[in-house]
């Protein structure tokens, strides 16, 4: 054993540092948001390269989150994995976005109708690529979580086998 590599914490400690690394993990998610949200204001898509490293960092976290969960069949704590909430969830992102894209515009050409237009555009393209990649994800969650209902009834079945002598007589 390895020193100073053991854990150190009991249980209730454990739970804590997990909830303090969860809360860290998306401080850092929406954090990062809120800084290319406002970098994006202010510099305007011309200058998206000033904010390119907060951006990848942004999408690997969000890659990595979405990975997960679903590689360990977990969906949301509170959302249920259907296309009405994949509907719901990206008109609220398209709004968001839609919106951003209208304060831009306006901020570089000072049209109203101009940017209307573009944040309108915007929020149509988002609504429908969310909802197609929400869906997709929908669909690959639930080919895990039959996957690994499966290999859990496997087991089950391995180990009442093993009970009766794993003869089967």
């Amino acid at each position: 054993m390895k020193k100073g590599k053991k854990n150190r914490l009991d249980e209730m400690q454990e739970q804590k540092m997990l909830r303090i690394e969860h809360n860290c993990c998306w401080l850092a998610f929406f954090g990062l948001f809120a800084v290319i949200l406002v970098q994006l204001l202010y510099y305007g898509m011309e200058e998206a390269e000033r904010f390119a490293g907060e951006w990848i960092v942004f999408m690997c976290m969000a890659v990595y989150i979405v990975a997960a969960c679903i590689k360990n069949g977990i969906w949301d704590r509170r959302l249920r994995p259907s296309f009405q909430t994949n509907l719901y969830a990206s008109a609220a992102g398209g709004l968001a976005g839609g919106f951003i894209r209208f304060l831009a515009t306006y901020r570089e050409c000072g049209d109203l109708w101009t940017a209307l237009r573009i944040g309108g555009i915007v929020f149509l393209c988002i609504l429908v690529v969310c909802t197609a990649v929400m869906s997709l994800g929908v669909f690959l969650y639930r080919k895990r979580v039959e996957r690994l209902d499966a290999e859990a009834e496997m087991e089950s079945g391995d180990e009442e086998g093993e009970e009766t002598g794993g003869n089967g007589k």
